[in-house]
């Protein structure tokens, strides 16, 4: 995009250095940023110096750089597991942050040394970007072809001012992302053709977003638009004005529910009751396939009360001052971004094309992600998973050392495994003191005979009531987190899990009088977890009991993990 008639990135390599934008200083001074380190990165992403879901996770690719230039080679991998955990703690709602530092770990995984992985994070960086820039240019392109149809509908009725008028929320331009934008490519592209388009801005508090960049950016690319109150949206719908509204996205659901900035939810709820076409702009990078509930999974960041208290602008003078809008004693609440639930959603705008916001029609274009979506409906990582990336401490990895001894065991036996078409099955956790913490089998594991310490996760608090788990390690915890987390509740005389699949076993128990939790809970759940508790409750100190809405699981507990095994094996072999 071009500001002055100088075409700018929002994140670029200069000279070996990293630039951004600093857009706390939109739109009043164009200031450019260095970034030299991870901290660098971390605190732009976290103080918004940086916005946005596509350019936060490219800000997040380039500091993954930037650590792996800082990491020592005695001390490489803990170093980036390090930084990895710092950079995915910035921002917990948008979807490319994290994506961006779990692809840098993947690559950096592949190659041997630390010069080979630093030229690897710095060949992803630059991927991330440019694939960013990429997917944006082709989501103005198709959304264009609806901005082509309404104005062809507009003069074909004889309208005296046949232009498109179309209102957006925040800004998803391309401040938000590294070029083009994603709800503002549509526009660009129509004005670029001559379409006659004008945009409706939404100020967006507390930040104001749409104010200082929206604006800024249609100015600087000579797109009509008008600066608008949050609360207009509704009074120009009814009024005729708005010919459709288009918005950008921080994570969408495979089922097609959509976290973008709060306020977002209102203004579709009034597009419906106006029938008024509500568009959602994302690359595929905003997508999380492991979630399908928006409203029950999306983390919601909540960020200081000082965003809602305080507001800057710029005097007559020129001097940009920061004002209190509420009395000293007047506490304020700022959730950063609302869910809007994906019957309210016209359509989806992608790199890819133009969907519905369903699963079946998301697949359609995204068929590689299939696999995601089956283990979501079989249960995988239901919950929303609040998970810190790191090492495990000497005192966690040392509990992780007589777990992967059995479950090795278990897995030749086929009791933890993986199936053919990919889907992961078995897990194993212990308890870690009393506090309610355990460690156990991270989500995906099946397939690896043997699991190192970095094949582990810890659940440090589990909330059913929330569908909430928080964890930390390298990897995140098994699907079935919650569940074992309700037997160690349930059961203080209780200190290993073991949860394995065999066909067998399992329709032998439901056969006979084994204790089960009712064929209709489905595992990875909150209701599984209350329906284990009770199960469980009444047991003896070492049992197995079955799970008959999850074909062939069976769970075994017991007060050692030795005893939990032994019981397992010797319940398994009386089959023969």
């Amino acid at each position: 995009m071009k500001i002055d008639g100088i075409w700018y990135r929002t994140i670029w390599e200069e000279h070996g250095e990293v630039r951004i934008i600093d857009q706390r200083a939109l739109p009043h001074h164009l200031r450019i940023v260095t970034l030299g380190t991870v901290l660098d990165a971390c605190v732009a992403i976290r103080d918004m110096a940086v916005r946005g879901a596509g350019l936060i996770g490219a800000t997040a690719g380039w500091g993954m750089w930037l650590a792996a230039r800082e990491a020592p080679d005695s001390n490489f991998d803990d170093w980036m597991l390090e930084a990895a955990a710092s950079l995915a703690a910035t921002r917990p709602t948008a979807n490319n942050l994290r994506r961006a530092v779990e692809r840098q770990l993947a690559a950096m995984t592949h190659e041997d040394t630390p010069m080979e992985k630093r030229r690897a994070a710095h060949r992803v960086a630059i991927a991330i970007a440019d694939e960013d820039a990429m997917f944006c240019q082709r989501i103005g392109e198709h959304g264009l072809e609806l901005i082509r149809q309404c104005y062809a509908q507009r003069c074909a009725r004889g309208d005296s001012d046949p232009t498109v008028h179309v209102l957006t929320h925040c800004n998803a331009g391309w401040l938000a992302f590294v070029d083009y934008g994603s709800a503002l490519a549509p526009v660009y592209a129509a004005h670029d053709e001559g379409i006659p388009v004008h945009v409706w801005v939404d100020e967006t508090r507390p930040r104001n977003q749409g104010a200082n960049l929206t604006a800024f950016e249609l100015a600087a690319h000579g797109v009509p638009h008008d600066l608008v109150v949050d609360n207009a949206g509704g009074h120009l719908m009814q009024h005729g004005l708005v010919d459709m509204v288009i918005v950008g996205a921080d994570r969408v659901t495979r089922r097609g529910d959509v976290a973008n900035k709060i306020g977002t939810y209102l203004k579709a709820a009034a597009a419906r009751d106006n029938r008024i076409p509500f568009y959602v702009a994302l690359p595929s990078t905003t997508f999380d396939f492991s979630m399908q509930d928006g409203l029950a999974e999306i983390p919601i960041e909540e960020r200081s009360a000082d965003e809602v208290r305080l507001v800057s602008g710029m005097l007559k003078s020129g001097e940009v001052q920061t004002v209190q809008i509420c009395p000293d004693a007047t506490p304020a609440r700022n959730w950063a971004f609302d869910v809007t639930p994906a019957r309210l959603i016209t359509g989806l705008l992608t790199e890819r094309g133009i969907c519905a916001a369903t699963e079946e029609d998301i697949l359609r274009l995204y068929p590689e992600e299939s696999k995601s979506a089956r283990e979501a409906k079989e249960g995988v990582v239901r919950y929303c998973a609040q998970h810190e990336v790191c090492l495990l401490s000497s005192e966690e990895e040392a509990l992780t050392v007589d777990l992967s001894t059995v479950r090795t065991v278990l897995h030749d036996m086929g009791l933890i495994g993986e199936y053919a078409e990919g889907v992961s099955y078995g897990n194993i956790s212990r308890r870690i003191g009393f506090d309610g913490r355990f460690v156990i089998s991270g989500t995906g594991t099946g397939a690896s005979r043997h699991l190192g310490a970095d094949g582990f996760a810890v659940v440090d608090r589990w909330i059913a009531e929330e569908n909430r788990v928080e964890s930390h390690g390298p990897c995140r915890p098994s699907s079935e987190a919650m569940t074992h987390g309700a037997i160690y509740a349930a059961r203080p005389d209780v200190s290993c899990v073991i949860h394995v699949h065999n066909p067998q076993l399992f329709h032998t128990m439901l056969a006979g009088t084994a204790p089960r939790t009712p064929r209709g809970v489905a595992y990875g759940t909150p209701a599984m977890a209350a329906a284990v508790m009770e199960v469980v409750a009444s047991m003896p100190e070492t049992g197995l009991f079955v799970t008959a809405g999850h074909e062939d699981g069976v769970f075994v507990f017991a007060p050692t993990v030795e005893e939990a095994a032994q019981q397992l094996l010797d319940q398994v072999a009386s089959l023969a």
